[in-house]
């Protein structure tokens, strides 16, 4: 418990890379993946993944990497409008989660 005192007060990053660490109630789910089914160029619904997440791959079976397509605009949606269509497609997201603090 020492180490992880002295880690947290050194940075605040850190405090929080410690908090995940230690604790066991929020130690859930920080990366987190889903697939879903794509659409045509725009919203495409995500249902676990929050406004405030960090989107880390957008991969299409078909059309390969678009993660620099696509942003996060709300709670459950990603968006890439004008991007690439992902209709009838399998889509696999994969985002950082952060709790509500």
């Amino acid at each position: 418990m020492i180490l992880k005192d002295r880690m947290s007060r050194q940075n605040p990053i850190w405090r929080r890379i410690v908090k995940r660490a230690f604790d066991p109630d929020i130690n859930k789910g920080f990366v987190m993946a889903q697939t879903v089914t794509g659409a045509t160029a725009g919203n495409v619904a995500v249902s676990k993944i929050k406004a405030n997440d960090h989107l880390v791959n957008v991969t299409d079976a078909t059309a390969g990497d678009l993660t620099s397509e696509f942003s996060i605009t709300a709670d459950g949606v990603i968006n890439n409008a004008g991007g690439t269509s992902t209709a009838t497609h399998k889509v696999t997201v994969i985002w950082e989660a952060f709790d509500d603090e």
